[in-house]
């Protein structure tokens, strides 16, 4: 079987898995959709936020700034963000933590342009780590691949997952290089640690991921970054999405309002300033060794949410979305700017 092949199985299953707890959380989540419905009350309003890692459910926890809430707040961790596409329009949950580019690329595959019809899912916050000493996702290469310059991917295994920024990373990079995706041998992979420990393990000879998760190739000598988000284009960081009919919920917009106000605070205030509790986390629930632990706070506490509906923002949203269809990674060059909700942009960033 081949690598490409191999991993294929191992996503399928994987996925097989996920589709299974997704469809008893559609369950769930229908019952508790109509406690929402009401004139903007979030008393006695479920709101269910997917995350795909168990260090925020427990960051969360530890601020101590989601006690005593006027509504009860679910956090499921549910890998990759296909899956969180899937508990998304399931109704599994009621947001999802994503890309940047998420919401944009599904856009791009739909069949009708966004000019004639609204979209499925819109993106309504962004999480950016601007000035980090360690830009994510960036393009890591094997040495013994004789990679030196993106466009000397053609006819490399490249691993990636699809739907969020690290998505973005592989199709730009792709543009950029005036490749398209029939010039490499694409590795799709369900989530970003798998496609980072399928490029730890020798299996592929490039990956788009985070620095952390492949550190130790780094360190000792076996592989190198090639290039970074900063300088191919894309935010990074998360993103988070939801579907309309969540915030034509009264109830749910007033739970999710002061969800965001409070997560805000989370990133700008608490967290860079409890490294202690924050290390301690991502080594306890994430089972990071302390040096990978101490990268991610120093990449974390730079994170800050941002306005999505600036025009800026947009316009470069925009630009990826062109790329990824030059390179053969969505279907169309739609217009893609009616994804970008700004209805919690009020909230995740003060005007002071």
């Amino acid at each position: 079987m081949s690598v490409p092949a191999r991993f294929a199985a191992r996503a399928g299953r994987r996925l097989a898995a996920l589709t299974a707890v997704l469809a008893l959380g559609a369950g769930l989540s229908a019952c508790s959709s109509a406690e929402g419905a009401n004139n903007g009350d979030p008393n006695n309003v479920t709101l269910t936020f997917g995350f795909q890692t168990a260090d925020y459910p427990a960051l969360l926890e530890a601020s101590g700034l989601f006690e005593d809430l006027p509504y009860t707040l679910e956090t499921p961790v549910i890998a990759g963000p296909a899956a969180q596409i899937s508990a998304l329009y399931s109704k599994a949950t009621d947001f999802g933590l994503v890309g940047e580019n998420t919401a944009a690329f599904e856009a791009a595959n739909a069949e009708n342009d966004l000019g004639n019809a609204d979209p499925k899912i819109y993106t309504i916050a962004g999480l950016a780590y601007e000035g980090t000493p360690y830009p994510a996702p960036a393009l890591f290469v094997k040495k013994s691949a004789g990679i030196s310059k993106i466009e000397e991917l053609r006819g490399h295994t490249v691993a990636y997952n699809f739907g969020g920024n690290i998505y973005a990373g592989y199709v730009k990079i792709l543009a950029d290089a005036g490749l398209t995706v029939n010039d490499i041998e694409p590795v799709q992979l369900p989530d970003n640690q798998a496609a980072a420990a399928a490029f730890a393990a020798g299996q592929v000879d490039a990956v788009v991921t985070s620095y952390s998760h492949v550190a130790k190739a780094i360190e000792s000598g076996d592989a190198v970054q090639l290039t970074t988000n900063e300088e191919f284009g894309v935010k990074g960081g998360a993103g988070f999405i939801t579907r309309p009919d969540v915030l034509a919920d009264a109830g749910k917009l007033a739970a999710a309002e002061d969800f965001f106000a409070r997560f805000s605070k989370l990133w700008s205030e608490w967290y860079p300033s409890h490294e202690a509790e924050v290390t301690g986390i991502l080594q306890d629930v994430l089972k990071q060794a302390p040096d990978i632990a101490k990268i991610n706070f120093e990449n974390g506490k730079h994170g800050r949410l941002y306005r999505v509906g600036d025009p800026e923002f947009i316009a470069s949203q925009q630009s990826i979305v062109n790329a990824a269809y030059a390179a053969g990674g969505v279907k169309h060059d739609y217009d893609i700017a009616k994804v970008f909700n700004p209805v919690f942009d009020h909230i995740t960033v003060s005007d002071q």
